[in-house]
């Protein structure tokens, strides 16, 4: 081969870099390749498809959860609520009597439901009653605990064993786990080509110019929502099918999961920059470090301590890259 007939394709490699820059997603892929080298070397089997199953059946949840968080970050909006949500729905999955809604599809269409509700509220208060997405989902997300505590007090109930196999299950040699979060994906890839999709990235971009050009502002962000929440219900359905009982506290730790991954992927928290590909990335990176943590032997108490290292990390690369921007 010419030394000639290899320049162009060492330039194109050298390309990547820069506009991975301008996606977002260069220090989050980084981040993944770094802990996924540490994955490696802690675990000799780490690509076994035993291994690989297993953390993507546990990385899942928190995937599906950290894009619905990234869809709303990305019209300019947050919500600190998706934790609370995760464990209502979950409760009332375990609260039901599974042989009298219909069995396990009734279930989870019951889940499915009750999450779409959350996000019809959270998106009205925000979209049409005006209040800051911040204050107004901390509140809806005390609500949602409430009442998840109200359903359940203490963890119990059961979950059909027929949601737990067909989670841990294939469907044409595939886990059902990868496939879920390809189903998710690639729907998103489809909202993001159609007039819905690139309406919520221009929002985010800027309102103005969005209500300028004749976009209805609020009916983008309740469908931003209600699009976040259909991903969050698919999330907790697939918790619950590996707990297969109910927690009124067991997604506490997603809101915070949702944002941290949303800040790793390269997403603005001013919105309309990123892709939710960046959360899927910053939701690895996450499990990837508990994985770490744990084949480590280093205490359960630094987790989050490790993670918050792992979130500053990424801010100060999202600052360097607005000073070089500017």
């Amino acid at each position: 081969m010419s030394a000639a007939g290899g320049l162009p394709r060492t330039g194109s490699a050298l390309a990547i870099w820069p506009a991975l820059r301008r996606s977002g997603l260069g220090p989050g892929l980084l981040m993944l390749a770094v802990v996924t080298g540490l994955n490696i070397a802690l675990q000799p089997d780490f690509f076994s498809g035993a291994s690989l199953s297993g953390n993507i059946a546990t990385f899942a949840p928190t995937i599906l959860i950290c894009v619905a968080q990234a869809v709303i970050v990305l019209s300019r909006e947050l919500d600190l609520s998706l934790g609370a949500g995760v464990s209502l729905i979950n409760c009332v999955m375990a609260s039901l009597p599974q042989d009298k809604v219909g069995g396990p599809l009734g279930v989870m269409a019951i889940a499915i439901l009750v999450a779409i509700l959350l996000g019809a509220v959270n998106g009205l208060l925000v979209a049409y009653a005006g209040l800051p997405s911040l204050v107004a989902t901390f509140a809806t997300g005390a609500i949602w605990f409430g009442l998840a505590l109200t359903i359940m007090p203490q963890p119990g109930g059961v979950i059909s064993d027929a949601i737990g196999d067909r989670y841990a299950g294939t469907l044409m040699g595939i886990p059902v786990p990868l496939l879920i979060i390809a189903v998710a994906m690639t729907g998103w890839a489809i909202l993001a080509r159609h007039r819905s999709g690139r309406r919520i990235m221009a929002v985010g971009s800027n309102p103005q110019a969005a209500r300028d050009a004749g976009i209805p502002l609020r009916r983008t962000k309740l469908l931003a929502y209600l699009v976040a929440w259909i991903l969050v219900a698919l999330g907790a359905i697939a918790i619950s099918a590996q707990t297969l009982s109910g927690d009124p506290r067991l997604g506490t730790s997603y809101t915070l999961a949702s944002v941290a991954a949303v800040v790793i992927g390269g997403i603005s928290l001013g919105g309309g920059r990123g892709t939710p590909w960046g959360a899927l990335v910053g939701a690895l990176v996450l499990g990837l470090v508990t994985n770490v943590i744990y084949f480590a032997g280093i205490a359960s108490s630094w987790q989050e301590f490790v993670k918050g290292l792992v979130i500053v990390a990424a801010l100060g690369f999202m600052v360097l890259e607005g000073q070089r921007r500017a």
